[in-house]
């Protein structure tokens, strides 16, 4: 048995981790403000560094992108720190109330940074008010930018989609299609937009293209678990039926591995 490949693949996640601290120190030393109000030791550390990594991009190219990016980092970090509360610490209390401060101080900052951004066009944060807050007027003025070029992003279209879904499937349909159409060759898709199109065809009675569909996500992620036999009780099709969506399924996974998917 070779054991010395294991080690072998865990060198570069061990320096690329060392990096990252060494940058971080580097940061917090050189531009102590982007670390303040943060904790020091090594509990919740990929998320405390998310934080100063978002605060660095927001001092360096200020605006609604590095402030999202800022808010998802400060909400992570709140969340991570959570069972802190829960947490006794037998020789040095001081170190949970370090914690506690660090949360505090996030959820004060994150609250400050919601309110900056309540009025934000920016899709994202739209999106973030509507999730987050339930703000009624961020999700009708992300809805109405539907066709703006900032919407053109495969995970806005698919929220898009999620939004249309009741009130308008074939909306939501052409969202979905649009955002597997936004992915560039090679790259990691989202089998979550051929779940919501499974589920659309499925509500629609299109059980057809929801087997054609099933078949499109098993061979992006065999590891889910779908069940062909109810699917196909559903469909009722015959052997030639099945083979010809075969062949659909198979252009539309070549397409998109080419990054030329349309519809």
């Amino acid at each position: 048995m070779n054991t010395k490949t294991p080690f072998a693949l865990l060198l570069p996640l061990i320096f690329l981790a060392g990096c990252e601290e060494d940058r971080i120190a580097t940061l917090c030393d050189t531009q102590p403000e982007l670390c303040v109000g943060l904790h020091t030791d090594s509990w919740c550390a990929n998320e405390r560094n998310a934080v100063v990594r978002g605060r660095d991009l927001q001092a360096r190219m200020p605006g609604d992108a590095s402030l999202h990016q800022l808010m998802t980092g400060l909400d992570s970090y709140h969340k991570c720190l959570e069972p802190v509360l829960g947490i006794e610490y037998s020789k040095r209390k001081e170190r949970k109330n370090d914690k506690v401060e660090a949360m505090i101080n996030a959820r004060e900052e994150l609250a400050r940074l919601e309110q900056q951004t309540r009025e934000s066009d920016y899709p994202h944060l739209q999106l973030w008010h509507w999730h987050h807050k339930g703000d009624l007027a961020a999700r009708m003025r992300f809805l109405n930018q539907a066709d703006r070029p900032a919407m053109q992003q495969p995970e806005l279209q698919r929220a898009l989609a999620q939004l249309l879904a009741r009130r308008d499937p074939q909306a939501a349909e052409q969202a979905l299609h649009r955002a597997l159409g936004l992915y560039p060759a090679g790259a990691a898709i989202d089998t979550g937009i051929f779940a919501d199109l499974i589920s659309l065809y499925l509500a629609d009675g299109r059980h057809a293209d929801a087997w054609l569909w099933s078949r499109v996500m098993a061979a992006q992620d065999p590891e889910q678990n779908i069940d062909w036999q109810r699917l196909q009780s559903y469909a009722a099709m015959s052997p030639e039926q099945q083979a010809d969506l075969q062949r659909q399924a198979d252009d539309i996974l070549l397409r998109l591995r080419e990054g030329r998917y349309l519809r």
